[in-house]
């Protein structure tokens, strides 16, 4: 199990560190840029909800029809 447990460790990593690349890289678009840093945003609201803590994301001048 501490295998299956290490494997599943290390894709989560490389999950987080992939969206995290979406985010950084300009050139990409805007809506895949919002897609990655959605789901970073809720993966964080789910580790602080663990510790009973809240995360706030502020988006600023992003057109509207991301923001759905």
């Amino acid at each position: 199990m501490k295998k299956l447990e290490r494997i599943a460790k290390q894709g989560a990593e490389a999950g987080f560190e992939c969206l995290l690349a979406i985010c950084r890289d300009e050139g990409q678009k805007a809506a895949d840029r919002i897609s990655a840093a959605k789901a970073l945003v809720e993966y964080g609201r789910k580790a602080e909800a663990l510790d009973g803590g809240a995360v706030r994301v502020v988006l600023e001048g992003v057109p509207k029809e991301f923001l759905v």
